[in-house]
């Protein structure tokens, strides 16, 4: 997949919360039978860095899987990348909890990705002051 952009004043790059992610991967990725079980969000230190989100979902048919999401803000816009596990993101700061929640890796590149993520040893914890909606975050 290819990156998807559109008009976004909310936040710049670097002023982008995790309350905000949250609220951009509700109205992004919760559609369709698909649910966010868990959230993290990998936030981009300097402009040349990209702000990274992980979220735990649930697909129609009930099985998890992680989908990695690369955003950047800039001049009024917002882009990014979706990536699931099985395509093995580059991005690996993906906390090591949320592998539980998996089926076994389905690819190699998953299978390196986890490996990665493991070695990363991010350690999960809510991100959200106050729970936005009644999600397992």
């Amino acid at each position: 997949m290819g990156w998807t952009s559109f008009a976004y004043n909310k936040a710049r790059h670097l002023d982008w919360t995790a309350e905000q992610a949250l609220e951009f991967c509700q109205k992004e990725f919760s559609t369709d039978g698909y649910h966010i079980l868990r959230f993290w969000f990998d936030k981009a230190t300097h402009l040349t860095e990209r702000n990274a989100i992980y979220l735990v979902m649930k697909d129609a048919d009930g099985d998890n899987f992680i989908l990695t999401v690369l955003v950047d803000i800039m001049e009024g816009n917002i882009f990014y990348k979706e990536m699931d596990n099985s395509m093995g993101p580059i991005a690996d700061r993906c906390p090591v909890a949320f592998l539980e929640m998996l089926p076994e890796p389905t690819s190699i590149y998953d299978t390196e990705w986890r490996k990665r993520v493991i070695k990363n040893r991010v350690i999960y914890h809510s991100q959200i002051a106050e729970i936005i909606s009644p999600l397992n975050i």
